[in-house]
């Protein structure tokens, strides 16, 4: 009786004579926003302070911590990965006494970044690999010496990626690996090319032609800018926008697909303002017949409450988001993750998995934990603090947006026009739908929802994540209960509470 409550109190009453007072939502199987959709997915490291015995915190990622954060994702299903990393973290070694890179790709850190993966080639998730910088980069103030690079477009750095990804593509047959990423947010004055667009570019056409050169240009392609476009940084020429308008203008060629990162304001968000803004920016990409994605999403960290929210946590340093241990962080990011989807993006990459994976400059402090995961996977070991291990809440909403936006799928039309506060996105590959809705107002909701274009649908299945219920198994993985939408232009009325979020989805897993 409480479980038959609960289902009527969130209203799915399929109804040919719902009141027409109510708003309707058209989805229309046959009208396609973006077709082969990449998928949603996570920024994922493979733990450079705890990988091996040289590391900071020493070989404490543990093949058990490894099968927690395997078990998780098993059910999570992320579409796509982003990998990024350092060659001095994991195959740079040094130099010899020519100046000569000196590389080991057999390393015990090599060694983690095989177990990562692994576990993506197994499981047909996309990986997009790179690098956050130039390592051991030379400044022009400092005399030539023996053992650097000069920046981005310094063949020698270029020549060592590509002996990288020569031995994970060819030697280790990673097949998952699709993209690869020069610099993170190479517009940014804490980028290594603090914003220097000519150094990143020349880059990008070096590295081009080194995959031609090698045969790998047929195996992965370059993305780029993986700017925040957000950000205008005042050294660099180009706005961060303007960023992704050159990379079209003038490095099409060599790019295979684009991506971008936002660290938005809830407001923009909130508001279902964030479609039209991202959607413009989109239409560079599309427009150029290419994918593009977000290689980076989440929530602006400098609010004042979030500022304060990190003085109260000790392990927690100054690049953290508090608001991931909330409840409402679940809607947001869903909210933005259903916005992304509805403007015209591939895929989205959460940032980031688990806070043991990075520090705050990554010097390994670990009272300077970036807290932004799902988890943290070292929180007995870092912490003391075994419940700092647990998922937390918006890892139901995430993990919903991942399995049940299946690569390949195509995202479809629908219109929520006058419904305040409500975002819908739905998807279909033909045979199976997935329906993603948030309100992310302060009132509950009421629409009808009418689905055309196909005979019959299989039984759906329907998730609800509120404040109040938001039903989980023993894992804490979401659960659902079976519904039917089987009638070709019956009538939904759905009923969604204030500040909540639900997935329907007619995918059998």
């Amino acid at each position: 009786m409480k479980l038959f409550g609960l289902f009527a109190s969130f209203g799915l009453l399929f109804s040919a004579c719902a009141e027409e007072k109510e708003g309707i939502i058209r989805i229309d199987p046959g009208k396609t926003i973006t077709s082969s959709y990449i998928g949603n997915g996570v920024q994922w490291s493979a733990y450079p302070h705890a990988d091996a015995p040289d590391a900071e915190w020493g070989p404490i990622m543990t093949q058990e911590k490894w099968d927690m954060v395997f078990k998780r994702l098993d059910y999570m299903r992320p579409q796509l990965v982003r990998v990024m990393d350092q060659a001095n973290w994991r195959y740079l070694k040094g130099f010899d006494k020519k100046g000569k890179p000196v590389l080991d790709f057999d390393s015990p850190e090599m060694k983690s970044l095989y177990k990562l993966l692994d576990y993506c080639q197994k499981n047909d998730i996309s990986v997009l690999i790179g690098e956050w910088g130039c390592p051991f980069q030379m400044h022009d103030s400092e005399v030539s010496r023996v053992g650097s690079f000069k920046g981005a477009n310094d063949p020698e750095w270029i020549a060592i990626i590509v002996k990288f990804l020569d031995n994970l593509i060819n030697t280790k047959e990673y097949t998952c690996i699709k993209y690869y990423n020069l610099v993170n947010e190479p517009n940014g004055y804490w980028a290594s090319t603090k914003g220097n667009w000519d150094e990143w570019s020349e880059g990008i056409r070096i590295l081009d032609s080194a995959l031609v050169a090698t045969g790998l240009s047929e195996k992965i392609s370059i993305a780029g800018p993986d700017a925040v476009t957000q950000y205008d940084n005042p050294d660099s020429k180009y706005t961060g926008v303007g960023w992704l308008d050159q990379s079209g203008l003038q490095l099409n060629k060599y790019l295979g697909i684009y991506d971008i990162h936002a660290y938005t304001n809830y407001d923009l968000v909130r508001s279902g303002r964030f479609t039209k803004e991202y959607g413009d920016i989109a239409r560079v990409a599309r427009d150029l017949n290419k994918p593009i994605i977000f290689g980076e999403i989440g929530f602006d960290k400098s609010t004042p409450e979030n500022l304060e929210r990190i003085k109260t946590d000790k392990y927690a340093s100054e690049d953290s988001q508090m608001s991931i241990f909330d409840f409402s962080y679940g809607v947001d990011m869903a909210d933005a993750a259903i916005q992304i989807m509805k403007s015209g993006y591939s895929g989205a990459a959460a940032w980031s998995l688990d806070d043991a994976m990075h520090t705050l400059g990554d010097e390994g402090d670990k009272f300077k934990l970036k807290r932004w995961g799902f988890w943290n996977s070292l929180g007995t070991e870092l912490c003391g603090m075994p419940e700092d291990e647990n998922i937390r809440p918006w890892f139901y909403t995430w993990s919903l947006l991942c399995r049940y936006f299946p690569a390949g799928i195509n995202i479809i039309e629908s219109d929520t026009t006058g419904i305040e506060g409500v975002r819908l996105v739905a998807a279909s590959n033909g045979s199976d739908m997935t329906i993603a809705v948030v309100n992310n107002s302060a009132t509950s909701q009421t629409f009808n929802m009418m689905i055309g274009g196909i005979a019959s649908w299989k039984p759906f299945k329907k998730f609800i994540y509120s404040e109040e219920y938001r039903p989980v198994d023993n894992n804490f993985f979401p659960v659902a209960a079976e519904i039917d939408i089987a009638s070709v232009n019956s009538k939904v009325l759905v009923d969604i509470p204030a500040k909540s979020f639900l997935l329907f989805t007619s995918f059998d897993y």
